[in-house]
């Protein structure tokens, strides 16, 4: 799964319902760029499919202390937590990011299944050659008379 941060929750100076604000040095530890979406989690967060997770917009703020993250009293209820708990931070990947990811695996799945079949049949080919080449100089001695025995 990807990176995510544990940040103590503070209520926001003036609330902005759906945006978080973060110390600038957070957004790099989970790989995200300000302006990008943010899941929120209940620390611990196991990050399955049952989390119940909050999505926010992650601003960097250089006035933000490092360990929290400012959120509006509507998303801190939302998490169902309170001023001082811990939350889970982690960049929420996108679909198209999923199905990006998911596309170029299976294509180098099938670029490596072309090449390993590329090199059987190669071999195959080789050896069918081989054998083809064996006959073929067999069928020549046989059909090709000698030199004593010209007059057929």
């Amino acid at each position: 799964m990807e990176e995510s941060v544990t940040l103590t929750v503070k209520v926001r100076a003036f609330p902005s319902k759906g945006r978080a604000r973060v110390n600038e040095t957070v957004l790099p530890l989970l790989a995200a760029e300000e302006g990008e979406p943010l899941l929120l989690a209940k620390y611990p967060a196991v990050w399955d499919e049952k989390t119940k997770a909050v999505t926010v917009t992650g601003y960097a703020d250089k006035m933000v202390d490092k360990s929290v993250i400012m959120l509006s009293p509507e998303d801190i209820a939302a998490l169902g937590v309170a001023e001082g708990d811990m939350i889970s931070v982690m960049r929420k990947v996108t679909w198209t990011e999923k199905f990006t990811k998911g596309a170029t695996k299976a294509g180098e799945t099938v670029k490596e299944g072309a090449v390993k079949a590329g090199h059987t049949v190669k071999e195959g080919a080789v050896k069918a050659g081989h054998t083809v080449e064996k006959g073929a100089k067999d069928v020549a001695g046989k059909v090709t008379p000698k030199k004593e025995e010209k007059g057929l």
